[in-house]
């Protein structure tokens, strides 16, 4: 794994009834915006719509390291 223990994933099912009641909020956001699953979230911020490819998502961490390591 590229950055170990910097990274944590959690996948969450929005179709399953816990999904839906820890995360009502992205649920307004999917339907008020129209937004394509699957959801990307980086430090509980929506980054990407439609896609979870390593090479989108990738940067967005490396990004997220950076700003907390302070490079």
């Amino acid at each position: 794994m590229r950055h170990g223990a910097l990274v944590q994933v959690e996948y969450v099912d929005l179709g399953e009834p816990e999904g839906k009641a820890e995360h009502p909020e992205v649920l307004r956001r999917i339907e008020e915006e129209g937004l394509p699953y699957p959801l990307v979230a980086v430090n509980g911020t929506l980054r990407l719509a439609g896609s979870a490819h390593y090479s989108h998502v990738l940067p967005l961490v490396d990004e997220a390291i950076a700003s907390q390591s302070g490079s």
